[in-house]
């Protein structure tokens, strides 16, 4: 008996260690705390005249209405702020930037009807368009201050001058491109929105009767490289017949220019010339 005591005494100790013993989750780790700093970029578009160097300008001397910066690590899109000419403070941008490698795109722009996709803006009615975008590695020690961020011009744009007398009854001039860009891809910088779409004007009455005094400029998206679209120009009156009308042949555009064309619209088969403003970059001019 005493000896079956002992070992029943035994077992009991036995148990109450392995009750004692601590639970140990091997698989189960703390999250790593998320590691970050807060850089603050300053915007500005680059903007250059003729005889005049390139220039940093504000955003706000150049009617410029929004601001997107979106920060990319990849492919991954991590956040996105939008800003409008009428905030406090519009052209300066703080981020919280985690440790890693980073894709900060900017686009400034004053086009109306903005509408986003991913990494690409869309404008129901393009207008001046500037665009940067900035790698940036984000680690420990990395310094940190204000950042100054200048952004360059991918709008280009097309003026359509008649030398001729404008007829009583003229109310709209079209321009009608075969191919027109209307939105920007932040990620690679490049045109997107193609489309096929009518433009017009409408034509202030006080220019009736009056002749090289019409113009009218249409604004869209340019890709990195020149490209060429052909473009049907008309006159119309108010009940929407044409006046006059002009086709132009490839026409070459490209961003940061300003493509000319200017001659008669309402003589038979109307002839325009075409040149090349210079009052954004170099000259580009052409016969045709």
């Amino acid at each position: 008996m005493k000896k079956l005591l002992m070992v029943m005494s035994a077992a009991a100790m036995l148990l109450s260690c392995e009750k004692n013993e601590p639970e140990v989750d091997a698989d189960v780790k703390e999250p790593a705390p998320w590691v970050h700093t807060t850089w603050t970029f300053n915007v500005g578009p680059g903007v250059s005249h003729e005889s005049m160097a390139r220039t940093r300008a504000d955003l706000s001397a150049l009617n410029l209405t929004d601001l997107w910066v979106m920060d990319y690590v990849g492919d991954e899109l991590m956040q996105t702020v939008h800003q409008s000419s009428t905030d406090d403070g519009f052209g300066s941008v703080s981020l919280d930037l985690g440790y890693g490698e980073h894709t900060i795109c900017f686009c400034a722009s004053r086009g109306t009807g903005p509408s986003v996709a991913g990494s690409v803006i869309t404008w129901e009615k393009p207008s001046d368009t500037f665009w940067h975008s900035l790698a940036l590695t984000v680690a420990a020690g990395t310094p940190v201050a204000s950042q100054q961020v200048t952004l360059s011009r991918v709008a280009t744009r097309l003026r359509i001058s008649p030398i001729d007398k404008i007829p009583e009854g003229a109310a709209k001039l079209t321009c009608s491109p075969s191919v027109w860009y209307y939105g920007l891809d932040l990620l690679t910088g490049e045109a997107a929105g193609e489309r096929v779409q009518q433009r017009e004007i409408a034509i202030p009455s006080t220019y009736v009767g009056t002749a090289g005094e019409l113009s009218a400029s249409f604004f869209g998206l340019s890709p990195s490289e020149p490209w060429q679209t052909d473009v049907a120009v008309a006159v119309l009156d108010g009940d929407g017949s044409v006046m006059g009308t002009v086709t132009l042949e490839g026409v070459t555009m490209n961003r940061n220019v300003t493509t000319v064309y200017s001659g008669g619209i309402f003589g038979k088969g109307g002839t325009m010339a075409v040149t090349a403003d210079d009052g954004w970059g170099a000259d580009d001019v052409h016969e045709w």
